[in-house]
């Protein structure tokens, strides 16, 4: 008769993600961001992971850990619209543990065009994220002065 070991089995820090654009990455699970109602239009997709790319910036990547078919390109609106303020829209932001607006990481995606003028930006559904607990949500703001497809770059 064999004895078998009593082993603690180890839990892996990391996770593999193999993606269509970026290859396979190793990610370290604290880095995982949880949507608790996904992402609109996404609302199965509940964890992602924020990849950045050096020759991408601005500009980082959103992406899936259930399905890494799914990414969006994402962008820190702040340097570029500094009459951009949604967190005044949004009020309460409780639901994501954030006490102080400074802990709250704003994004918002993006289209990309074939040329810099055709670049447009969702100022209409900001992401917001907790970067301490790692919990994030897209808002949908109802002001009329906020778009869909804001042109990031003045013509």
């Amino acid at each position: 008769m064999l004895k078998m070991e009593n082993r603690q089995r180890e839990i892996p820090d990391t996770l593999n993600l193999s993606t269509e654009k970026f290859g396979n990455l190793r990610i370290e699970k604290e880095n995982v961001i949880t949507f608790e109602n996904g992402i609109l239009g996404f609302e199965d997709l509940r964890q992602f992971i924020i990849i950045d790319i050096e020759e991408c910036l601005p500009f980082e990547w959103l992406v899936s850990i259930k399905d890494p078919l799914i990414a969006f390109p994402i962008l820190n609106p702040m340097p570029f619209f500094t009459d951009y303020h949604p967190l005044k829209s949004i009020g309460d932001l409780s639901s994501l543990g954030i006490k102080d607006t400074k802990t709250a990481e704003i994004f918002c995606t993006v289209t990309l065009g074939n040329s810099p003028s055709d670049v447009t930006i969702n100022l209409k559904g900001p992401i917001i994220i907790n970067m301490k607990n790692k919990r994030g949500k897209q808002y949908a703001l109802t002001e009329d002065y906020y778009s869909l497809h804001h042109p990031l770059v003045r013509k």
